[in-house]
């Protein structure tokens, strides 16, 4: 090769990283600004393009006493983005044979009328077993989660509000069935499972199926308000701090495969770019993957919500818990996939999220125009 062609590569290598610089710069400054807009303490979020980490980062603190900052091994509990990682180790259960999607699943009793059919692994993932949201439990409220007899008992004893199969009815108790059942399949705990099937072989060793999580960013109230107000007290509100209130976690337990998990934006880009295809047959099938994104006739994929943006279809998460909002987006089209993950109950982690992916999308765009 001549000088003046390896003058060329140089020069061609030097732009790429400055162009790559660039994007991450601006992605940094989207995080800050939808931080200081929304008067959130901390967040963290990364960006996946094309199999590859673009953004990883934080903005504000994890924690405003002691002033820790929010970064991209910061952990966050993820809310129901835990459904995700409950679809993914059901589907691996159907990858190895243990299950089938239209199996049905015992200890729920069908009380409709005109003879229901039976709730299958199918409804609980896709959101239309019939389930209640909650079920009869104020744990909202109380704090007091049940734990595996009493989600038992009330799975056993309780009616479906719509026969299995004809309305989609987003349930926390359907995923929490779904738990319980992997637990009798794989005759251990939801949690070991998840951890030996799921998320060790992905890498995700900063993630686990319930708290509490070690360094996890503390969750706090919006400014000068307790949830829901003084008179009607929300579960885990805590001590004052400056113009905030600290928010107590507390134990899912068998309600932790709906909403318990907990991760950090690092161990979610290895989620991510494992739901964009890359890798990892032993724990999910590509064509089980897809099938997650497959639309159901409740409109939903398996443990994945499905939503039109432009010209995309995105499949998508949110989540809550103990003041903590995520956000999940998979643009598998363009290969792009986006979480954010926030510690704060007024926080909108879906605007950040649609923001971060707009201008990766647009980077996207510019690079293969050149």
């Amino acid at each position: 090769m001549t000088r003046v062609a390896w003058v060329l590569v140089i020069q061609a290598f030097l732009l790429t990283a400055a162009l790559a610089d660039t994007g991450k710069t601006q992605l940094g400054a989207i995080l800050d600004e939808a931080r200081a807009e929304q008067n959130v303490p901390g967040v963290s979020a990364m960006v996946i393009r094309n199999n590859e980490i673009v953004f990883a980062g934080g903005s504000g603190v994890a924690d405003i006493a002691s002033g820790r900052p929010a970064t991209a091994d910061t952990p966050f509990y993820i809310g129901s983005v835990t459904k995700v990682l409950t679809a993914i180790l059901t589907l691996h259960l159907v990858d190895e044979a243990m299950l089938r999607l239209d199996d049905p699943v015992p200890g729920i009793a069908v009380a409709t009328p005109g003879g229901a059919p039976t709730v299958t692994v199918r409804h609980l993932l896709s959101h239309s077993s019939g389930l209640e949201r909650e079920g009869n439990f104020n744990y909202w409220f109380t704090a007091d989660f049940p734990d595996a007899d009493a989600l038992s008992t009330y799975l056993a004893n309780t009616s479906l509000r719509t026969p299995p199969g004809t309305r989609l009815h987003y349930s926390n108790i359907g995923f929490a069935a779904l738990g319980r059942m992997l637990e009798l399949e794989t005759k251990t705990s939801f949690g070991t499972a998840l951890q030996q099937r799921v998320l060790h072989p992905l890498g995700m060793h900063a993630t686990g199926a319930n708290g509490p999580a070690p360094n996890v960013a503390q969750g706090y109230t919006p400014v000068d308000r307790i949830l829901p107000s003084p008179s009607r007290p929300f579960a885990g509100v805590g001590e004052r701090v400056g113009n905030r209130h600290a928010r107590m976690y507390h134990d899912a337990r068998a309600m932790s495969p709906a909403f318990g998990a907990y991760s950090t934006a690092n161990d979610m880009a290895q989620l991510a770019m494992f739901l964009l295809g890359n890798g990892n047959k032993q724990v999910l099938s590509r064509e089980n993957r897809e099938a997650m994104r497959e639309r159901q006739p409740t409109g939903r994929g398996l443990g994945l919500g499905l939503e039109r943006y432009g010209d995309r279809i995105l499949a998508t998460h949110g989540g809550w818990f103990a003041a903590h909002r995520a956000q999940l987006l998979i643009d598998a089209e363009s290969g792009i996939a986006v979480v954010v993950l926030t510690n704060s109950d007024n926080a909108s982690p879906r605007r950040i999220a649609d923001a971060l992916y707009r201008a990766a999308r647009e980077e996207h765009a510019d690079r293969s125009s050149r």
